[in-house]
């Protein structure tokens, strides 16, 4: 996903197997601790730009099938605020100043917020993101390992980080688009008022335009 030719070309492969798609699953990512670069050049090309060229790949398949597009986000992006790239704020850390946790907070909040403007462009599609939770899984393991060791027995199973996941999925009533769910419930995607200021249509506006952008380059 981190790759955008073979995003592309897979989207394309999608296209010409699949008469109908009903869900899309974006769940691809990672933290990690040293800053590192796709093939394009981009560090949150797996979270964000990825799944950004597949899902405008498959718009015209998504439509014809009244389909549905999930986005497994994280609670971690609770603390980012979102980057105003009109005022110079990166939403890509430089290597100087690059933090694995805070880059994929960052990754996250954009997640939500494209969740949202995809709602809103897009009415015969359905959008969610979701937080699965904190499970117990092998990133969690590799990238976080003193959080486990102190979370450990609240952490989740693997299957029961994706149960919303399948549920959103599979569920035969219509989603309210653009949500953001835990637990099968919808969720404030702000908890803190930095984040929520952070959250201006100026923003918004400027993100969408650089994902744009770097899907068509």
């Amino acid at each position: 996903m981190g790759d955008l030719d073979a995003v592309r070309q897979a989207s394309q492969s999608i296209i010409e197997y699949a008469p109908s798609l009903h869900a899309l699953i974006h769940n691809a990512g990672a933290l990690l601790k040293t800053r590192e670069v796709s093939q394009q050049g981009y560090t949150i090309a797996t979270h964000v730009l990825g799944p950004h060229q597949m899902t405008t790949d498959l718009l015209s398949l998504l439509r014809s099938s009244s389909g549905r597009v999930i986005t497994v986000s994280s609670g971690g992006m609770y603390g980012a605020t979102l980057p105003n790239i009109l005022r110079n704020q990166s939403p890509e850390m430089s290597l100087a100043s690059y933090d694995g946790t805070r880059q994929y907070a960052i990754a996250k909040r954009m997640q939500v917020t494209l969740n949202e403007m995809w709602a809103v462009r897009e009415p015969q599609i359905s959008f969610a993101a979701m937080h699965p939770g904190w499970a117990d899984t092998p990133g969690v393991q590799e990238s976080l390992p003193a959080f486990r060791r102190l979370m450990k027995p609240l952490l989740r199973s693997s299957e029961q980080g994706a149960d919303t996941i399948s549920w959103l999925a599979s569920r035969s009533e219509n989603i309210d688009s653009g949500k953001f769910w835990c637990d099968r419930a919808v969720r404030t995607i702000h908890r803190l008022s930095r984040t929520r200021k952070s959250d201006t249509p100026e923003a918004r506006g400027a993100l969408w335009q650089w994902c744009n952008e770097r899907i068509t380059q």
